[in-house]
């Protein structure tokens, strides 16, 4: 019980710091929106994207954890749903993107699209109506995911039912067919079409890719906070870390993969309409950033993640984790900025108070979440807290 109040009080403490954070961040945008609402806009697509990366990273690492199994899983359930359930206040946030469709897409000006005759061809699907039913039939779903895994976990904790790990299990493989699904088209409407001229099968990928990224760099940072505390020191040990370091590491090296693959795909067509993407961020303004995000945020983390004892290592790895987060918002702001064609240096601060703003609010709804359930899953067949068909527990897996 003390452990349990201790966990409270100090996940109160954070709670309100983050909210506190997240207003000032707010009002400082509703400010800087005054001063020009195009570079607001900007500023607020990047920021929100990158925060929900993490919800949406978060949703299919439980989805892959209960169709996958692995005791690696039970350790950081809990964060990756309080992570899932900042879903219903992100949708929120999107609404004031509505507002901004005219100053960020540019399939939105009727004049543009008919001096374009491929804007034309997809003015069918880029259109503001369809936009934004696409958008709330993707929120419907990743919500809907979120609050039934969310639901189906508490009544698990109140009460010992395997149907119900079952019906998680069974659900969890459609659970990620639908990620897939409507990711890739969230990719290709909120990212994609800021070039709506351009395209790429493998973009949506990336995003995906990028969110598991983020995602278990999180959860790295709550093990680093809670792992030493009961009962997550009950199950947290080196191999349960390494598991997470070996997530990373291979997430890591997909993204190179793809990433790879899009460019010399692409680049070796040689045709214009395809080109046009690398082109634009490997000019004088975009190439040295996108050269830093190569180096670092693949080969110098598979460098240090391919020791077997950095991934042991909870404190090693603890940096790891922070600089790929880090790295996620570089990626991203080199992936969604470019098109907008800023002058004088890329980055501006109200890049800077979007992501701090948003993120205070992210946190905060994160952290009230995570207090409201115990930290490892009570009842849980993979957990040591699981009890066997005669009321003893049963012996966690691996």
């Amino acid at each position: 019980m003390m452990q349990n109040y201790t966990h409270t009080a100090a996940l109160n403490r954070f709670q309100r710091i983050a909210l506190i954070v997240g207003i000032i961040g707010l009002v400082l945008m509703l400010i800087g929106a005054f001063t020009g609402l195009e570079l607001f806009f900007q500023s607020y697509l990047f920021a929100f994207l990158f925060w929900l990366g993490l919800s949406l990273g978060s949703l299919v690492l439980l989805f892959i954890h209960y169709a996958a199994g692995g005791p690696w899983g039970v350790m950081v359930r809990r964060p990756l749903e309080a992570a899932t359930m900042v879903l219903p206040v992100l949708a929120l946030l999107f609404i004031p993107l509505l507002f901004g469709l005219g100053e960020l897409y540019e399939w939105t000006h009727a004049d543009v699209v008919q001096e374009t005759p491929l804007l034309q061809a997809k003015a069918g699907y880029l259109n503001i109506p369809f936009f934004t039913i696409r958008a709330a039939i993707y929120f419907i779903i990743w919500i809907g995911g979120a609050i039934i895994y969310y639901r189906y976990s508490q009544r698990q904790d109140k009460d010992y039912n395997p149907g119900v790990a079952q019906r998680m299990r069974r659900w969890s493989a459609p659970g990620i067919i639908l990620y897939i699904m409507t990711m890739t088209f969230a990719a290709f409407d909120w990212g994609m079409s800021l070039e709506p001229e351009w395209f790429s099968g493998i973009y949506g990928v990336l995003f995906m890719i990028g969110q598991a990224i983020s995602a278990v760099a999180l959860m790295i940072l709550i093990i680093v906070i809670y792992g030493n505390r009961k009962p997550l020191s009950d199950i947290v040990n080196p191999t349960r870390v390494q598991d997470l370091g070996n997530f990373l590491m291979a997430f890591a090296m997909f993204w190179a993969y793809v990433q790879a693959s899009q460019l010399i795909i692409l680049w070796s067509n040689n045709v214009v309409e395809t080109n046009t993407w690398y082109v634009l961020r490997f000019n004088n303004q975009w190439v040295g950033l996108g050269t830093f995000v190569y180096v670092f945020h693949f080969f110098v983390p598979f460098l240090i993640l391919f020791s077997r004892w950095v991934k042991r290592k909870i404190r090693a790895l603890t940096w790891i984790a922070i600089w790929m987060l880090f790295m996620r918002l570089v990626d991203l702001f080199w992936t969604i900025i470019p098109p907008f064609a800023r002058e004088g240096f890329p980055l501006k601060w109200l890049d800077v108070v979007a992501v701090i703003g948003l993120g205070g609010i992210w946190l905060a709804v994160f952290a009230y979440y995570l207090k409201s359930s115990p930290l490892l899953p009570v009842n849980d067949p993979l957990s040591q807290t699981a009890p066997s068909t005669h009321g003893a527990e049963a012996v966690s897996h691996g």
